[in-house]
């Protein structure tokens, strides 16, 4: 083995450096650096370039990549009942309930097994959390298969939290990382320690604060930096959790639902379809970066609503069935830029963690 690697000696910076220049038709290799305010992290590694990945897994699951395939949708709507099923029936298997009202919820929910969904009630309540709970028991649903996130208010957390034994997936809070429609991760670790400072406060154990908190990512279009983004959150939140010393390692984990959105209106020059393939870009990333729950909002196409609905569901199935981006832990572990990047973010967010504290 000794001589075999004698007789192929590695290549060197300079030689690397040629080949990507050829490949780039001549460009300055540097054009492929990303540049972030934590510094310039470069387009790829020697032996002597190699980082860190942190002290955590960056990666949670140890087999596999399943992310549950949302959409959006309200009772409000018309045929929400019937779109619902439809989605389902297309390959969905999360639904965030939209709308200022839930009135028509249990009609848009009819004949939808819970148990087989991932349902989020963001403008709920606990008649509506009870209305749940007492379906998925009609239904034949079990306690710890019932997984969705209903909105509880802050003076009834301790109570709703005991009501809640038995049922580890059901969460009872939101953060998300919007700051005037930007996305802003450290301002999503301040609001997640406050919330965990305000859930304790409340009654709640660490662990069990832990388990009824969820966060709510919104998704921008650079593929490889939204996904060192996501690596990079679960990283520093674990580190805020540390702080608060739970009793179990797996609260240092949390629920990461990631958002595509479109924020940019038709323009000249811009078709709708550019958001289609936005969609596809971001919703990538965050099914590379780690996500528990992927929301894609439903595009405005010319050729009406039921088209760009289907493009949604099948925006999941082509990620899940024919890239098989489900399939491997971690698809972008030991990659050199993305655990780079990770590792840059990360520690920007620690440490301005430390310095706030």
């Amino acid at each position: 083995m000794e001589q075999l690697f004698d007789a192929f000696p590695p290549a060197t910076r300079e030689q690397w450096e040629a080949v990507i220049k050829k490949e780039l038709k001549d460009k300055d290799p540097s054009t492929l650096d990303i540049a972030l305010a934590e510094g310039v992290v470069k387009p790829f590694m020697m032996d002597a370039d190699a980082v860190g990945t942190g002290q955590r897994r960056r990666g949670i699951r140890r087999s596999g990549n399943t992310w549950r395939a949302g959409i959006e949708l309200g009772p409000w709507q018309e045929n929400a009942n019937a779109k619902l099923l439809e989605a389902l029936m297309g390959g969905a298997d999360s639904v965030v309930v939209t709308g200022d009202s839930m009135e028509g919820l249990e009609a848009m929910l009819a004949d939808v097994l819970l148990g087989a969904i991932d349902l989020h009630i963001p403008v709920g309540s606990r008649a509506t959390l009870e209305w749940l709970l007492a379906e998925a028991k009609k239904q034949g649903v079990q306690d710890a298969e019932l997984s969705l996130y209903v909105t509880c208010k802050a003076d009834e957390l301790a109570a709703v939290n005991e009501r809640l034994r038995g049922y580890p997936r059901v969460r009872l809070v939101e953060v998300d990382d919007q700051q005037h429609g930007h996305s802003v991760t450290a301002l999503a670790l301040d609001r997640g320690r406050k919330s965990l400072t305000e859930m304790t406060a409340a009654g709640l154990s660490v662990d069990d604060a832990c388990a009824r908190l969820q966060f709510r990512l919104v998704l921008g279009d650079d593929l490889f930096l939204e996904a060192a983004r996501l690596r990079a959150f679960r990283e520093a939140w674990a580190a805020v959790v540390a702080e608060f010393k739970p009793q179990h390692d797996c609260s240092r984990n949390t629920w990461v639902q990631a958002t595509v959105d479109f924020p940019y209106p038709e323009t000249e020059g811009h078709s709708p379809y550019h958001n289609v393939i936005r969609a596809t870009l971001q919703a990538i990333s965050g099914i590379l970066g780690g996500c528990d729950g992927l929301t894609i909002r439903t595009p405005k196409l010319p050729e009406g609503d039921a088209l760009a609905r289907r493009v949604v569901r099948n925006i999941h199935n082509l990620l899940r069935d024919e890239s098989f981006l489900d399939r491997v832990a971690d698809p972008l572990g030991g990659s050199y830029t993305v655990e780079q990047l990770t590792t840059t973010l990360t520690k920007a967010l620690t440490e301005r963690e430390s310095a706030t504290q």
